[in-house]
C-alpha cells in the first residue's frame, strides 16, 4: 500500500513538473514572444519615421543664395558643364574661378582670403588644392604662391587683357532641400560672350557655347537689354532645365556638387 501511495506521489509530482512546464511553455510562446514581436515592430516602426525625411521647398532665403552662386558659377565655368562630379573641375579652373570672385585686381593676397571663396562655393570639404594661379593665354604664372608664408604675389609680366566671361541671367524654376542636399533647378539665358572689351548686351542665346560663336540666338534687341519675365516666358519652353545639387556644410556654405543639363 505504502509503495502504491508512493508511485502515486511520484506521478503527481511528474504531472504538476509536466503542466508548469506546458504552462510556462504558452506563456512565453504567446505573450512573452508576442509582447517582444510587437515591441521590435514598434521600434522598426519608429526607426523608420526617423529615417524619412522628405524633400521640402526652398525658402525665398535659399532661394535668392542660391541662385545668385547659379549665377557666379555660371559667368566663370559654362564651359564645363554639365558637372557629373565636382572633382571634374580642374584644380587650376576652380582657383582662377575662386581669383575672379575675390576680385584683387592685381594685388597680392592671402591663402586664407582665396580659401574663403573656395569655401563658400564649393564646401568647407572642397577638393581643390594651393597652387601657382596661372594665366588662361600663356599658362605661366599669373599669381605665384608660396607655401611658406601662404601668400600669392602677382606677376606683373602679361601684357594683355583678363579672360573672357559669360553674361548669363538665371531664371528659378524649382528647388527642394532633403537634409543637408540641395537641389535646384534653373533656366538660363547667356547674352554675347564678353571677350576682352565687351559690348552691349543686345542678343540672348540658349548655351553658353552658342554665346561664344554667335549663332542659333533666341532674343534679339536694338539696344543694351535686360531679359524681362515677360519675355523670358515668351521662350522658356525652348530652354534647358540645368539642375544643381549643393552639398550644405556646418558652417552654411552651400558647395556645389553637381550640373545637370536636360
Amino acid at each position: 500500500m505504502k509503495e502504491k501511495n508512493k508511485g502515486l506521489i511520484i506521478t503527481i509530482i511528474i504531472l504538476a513538473i509536466f503542466l508548469f512546464a506546458t504552462t510556462g511553455y504558452i506563456i512565453y510562446d504567446k505573450v512573452i514572444t508576442k509582447e517582444e514581436v510587437v515591441e521590435e515592430k514598434e521600434n522598426k516602426d519608429q526607426e523608420e519615421v526617423v529615417e524619412e525625411d522628405p524633400a521640402r521647398k526652398l525658402t525665398e532665403e535659399e532661394q535668392s543664395i542660391l541662385t545668385e552662386q547659379i549665377k557666379e558659377y555660371s559667368t566663370y565655368l559654362a564651359m564645363d558643364y554639365p558637372v557629373a562630379d565636382i572633382r571634374a573641375i580642374s584644380n587650376q579652373s576652380a582657383l582662377q574661378f575662386a581669383l575672379y570672385e575675390l576680385n584683387v585686381s592685381g594685388n597680392d593676397f592671402m591663402e586664407s582670403d582665396l580659401e574663403k571663396q573656395l569655401k563658400k562655393y564649393f564646401g568647407n570639404n572642397h577638393p581643390f588644392i594651393h597652387e601657382d594661379i596661372e594665366c588662361y593665354l600663356d599658362h605661366e604664372p599669373l599669381y605665384t604662391y608660396d607655401s611658406a608664408t601662404r601668400e600669392y604675389t602677382f606677376q606683373d609680366m602679361h601684357g594683355h587683357g583678363g579672360s573672357g566671361y559669360y553674361r548669363p541671367t538665371v531664371f528659378f524654376v524649382d528647388g527642394t532641400a532633403k537634409d543637408n542636399t540641395y537641389t535646384v533647378e534653373v533656366n538660363i539665358i547667356y547674352a554675347d560672350y564678353c571677350s576682352g572689351l565687351c559690348g552691349p548686351m543686345m542678343t540672348y542665346y540658349k548655351t553658353s557655347g552658342d554665346s561664344i560663336n554667335s549663332t542659333n540666338e533666341i532674343l534679339s534687341f536694338d539696344e543694351e537689354h535686360q531679359v524681362t519675365e515677360e519675355e523670358y516666358q515668351m521662350v522658356k519652353d525652348t530652354l534647358d532645365i540645368t539642375t544643381f545639387t549643393f552639398e550644405k556644410d556646418k558652417e552654411n556654405n552651400y558647395g556645389l556638387k553637381t550640373v545637370d543639363i536636360d
